[in-house]
């Protein structure tokens, strides 16, 4: 492994750490300011619209420029918007802050997902770039809900951990950029004067890069509002914010199994599309049998853990066929994916939000309703790309002999 991928890795861990520190402070920070539940997802959804409307500006840009570079730039941003949380009083001048850390940390995974894509050429090995890279990112989050926890309960004033976590941030971001290592990518790395006419490709895309990024919007909408309500709902149901910590800690460390066991052994053995519909045929069935758990701690530590094995690999299962269209450079292409991403989130989020004021079950029960439907969608695509699954397979099969 070069020094990119390792420098790769390293980043995608702290940035795990870095933006998820301050996570299991917002429900007791939010309940502390007496803010109605229906406006939880105001907050959640204002991070998630700069996912929405910066992912191709962010992916674009790293196309134009060293993608090193403009990683640590969206880590700055994200760390402004941060302390200007900590410090604001004022919820108008709050949901502001989320906006301008959201608009920043975009940046992120579009560059990273895409400087793999491009830069990666084996496809083993690129999903296993991908695989580990989501794994430390999830394990570098579940350790921060650890720490997060124990600092929301030890510390008098949560105002202090988005500061913090703000000067923080500051300063791996000022890493970064000084940091030597090259993430230009091999093909794609575009001029100024190409960037119109590159960008106009996005029109020339074929059906399928479409059709699974029509899916996204689902998959993020039910995905990220069962990760992020589940939150609350811990701390609504009575347990503390240590309990929320060791809970997603636990999650992260069975994601990192997952990305590094399963993914890669399934993907290499299986097309993309027909492990995207095993994945949320069980995703239903497991999400389901963790809301009707008679106890919820023991649901979250079984039936959820198992939820979260199916969901964990669908990240770098989707990027990974997202690497195989040339059409249009990865920065871009990502970056249109990732605004899917946004747009599901964020209106998850604001749906959400209200669901869970008026029943809040109701919102996990919304997000089993979209799986199902993404779980007919990939069944349909497969029905319709038959030939291609088959062909994966039969490939599969006869470089084993």
């Amino acid at each position: 492994m070069n020094k990119s991928s390792k420098y790769l890795l390293f980043i995608s861990f702290m940035y795990g750490i870095l933006i998820n520190i301050s996570n299991p402070a917002y429900p007791e920070y939010l309940r502390f300011l007496e803010i109605d539940d229906k406006f939880i997802g105001w907050f959640l959804a204002t991070a998630s619209i700069g996912l929405l409307l910066m992912s191709p500006l962010w992916g674009a840009l790293g196309d134009i420029l060293d993608r090193n570079k403009v990683i640590g730039y969206s880590f700055i941003g994200f760390a402004i918007g941060q302390i200007i949380f900590g410090l604001a009083s004022n919820p108008v001048l709050m949901l502001l802050a989320s906006m301008i850390s959201g608009l920043s940390i975009a940046g992120f995974l579009v560059n990273l997902y895409s400087y793999i894509n491009d830069s990666y050429k084996d496809e083993h090995f690129r999903n296993k770039m991908l695989s580990y890279a989501v794994s430390l990112y999830l394990v570098g989050g579940a350790l921060a809900y650890l720490g997060g926890g124990f600092l929301t309960e030890m510390i008098t004033n949560l105002r202090y951990i988005f500061i913090g976590q703000g000067f923080f941030v500051l300063l791996f971001s000022a890493y970064i950029i000084f940091e030597k290592t090259d993430l230009e990518d091999i093909d794609h790395h575009l001029t100024r004067s190409s960037f119109v006419s590159k960008l106009a490709k996005i029109k020339t895309l074929p059906w399928v890069p479409i059709y699974t990024i029509t899916l996204t919007f689902f998959i993020s909408f039910s995905h990220n509002n069962v990760k992020r309500f589940f939150d609350y709902y811990i701390i609504h149901e009575g347990y503390s914010s240590i309990d929320l910590g060791f809970n997603i800690f636990t999650v992260g460390i069975v994601s990192l199994l997952a990305n590094l066991l399963i993914a890669p052994f399934f993907l290499k053995r299986m097309h993309n599309f027909r492990f995207l519909q095993i994945q949320f045929f069980f995703a239903v069935i497991f999400l389901y049998l963790t809301i009707t758990s008679n106890n919820l701690m023991s649901g979250l530590y079984t039936y959820y853990l198992l939820y979260t094995i199916m969901l964990a690999v669908y990240e770098p299962t989707a990027i990974s066929f997202m690497s195989e269209n040339k059409t249009v450079p990865q920065g871009i292409l990502v970056g249109v994916r990732q605004s899917s991403v946004g747009l599901g989130t964020t209106l998850g989020f604001i749906i959400g939000g209200y669901l869970y004021e008026y029943d809040r079950i109701s919102v996990f029960y919304l997000s089993i309703f979209n799986f199902i439907l993404v779980f007919i969608a990939f069944s349909v695509l497969i029905m319709i790309k038959r030939k291609d699954v088959q062909r994966y397979r039969k490939n599969y099969l006869e470089e084993r002999k």
